[in-house]
This record gives C-alpha cells, structure tokens and sequence, in this order.
C-alpha cells in the first residue's frame, strides 16, 4: 500500500517499520523496516505536527477498514 504525504511524495507502507511524532521537536519520523533508514518530515510547529500525524492516522484507518 502506498501514502500520500503532501503534494510531491508517496511512501511505500510495505517497507515502513514504524511512524512517530518526534517529542522534543515538531517532526513526524518515518522509520523504515530495516531501522537505518529513518525519513524525518520536518514542520513549523507541534500544532501542524500532530494535525498531520492525525491525519496520516485517519488515513491509514480508512485503509485498514478498507481492506477488511
């Protein structure tokens, strides 16, 4: 399955070990299945942070109902 993030990028979630919030900074870090690959999405402030993180989340939610 792929996810789209913003405009110009999509991920390939077969490869994605794990998504999180950075909680000392207002980045999203993608970390890839083998652990040395780690993707950070930097953004202007914790409030736009979390409103994408909810957003991803949504997102993979809808995907998840989708394919059961």
């Amino acid at each position: 399955m792929w996810l789209k993030l913003g405009e110009s990028e999509v991920i390939n979630l077969d490869y994605i070990a794990s998504i999180k919030k950075t909680p000392s900074q207002p980045n999203i870090e993608i970390i890839y299945q083998d652990l040395n690959n780690v993707k950070t999405l930097p953004f202007p402030g914790t409030e736009e942070r979390d409103r994408a993180f909810k957003a991803i989340l949504d997102n993979l939610s809808r995907m998840k109902l989708f394919f059961e």
